[in-house]
């Protein structure tokens, strides 16, 4: 595996646990739960933006990357 096949593995991953803390907020019906849920839900977000940052840099910097 490259190293941008992982950053795009984690990326997808990142976003993957994003969708699980927002599904996690709706449905609990625990108020205190639902605030922890949103509230990691958004930590995930500039996590996510940077990970889609450095995939886009190794694709436009990398040659070997650029068919990925």
């Amino acid at each position: 595996m490259t190293v941008i096949s992982d950053v795009k593995t984690t990326l997808a991953t990142m976003k993957g646990i994003q969708a699980a803390f927002s599904k996690l907020a709706l449905t609990s019906t625990d108020q205190k739960a639902k605030q922890i849920f949103h509230d990691c839900m958004m930590e995930t977000e500039p996590i996510i933006s940077d990970l889609q940052k450095q995939v886009e840099f190794m694709m436009a910097e990398e040659l070997q990357y650029k068919n990925s």
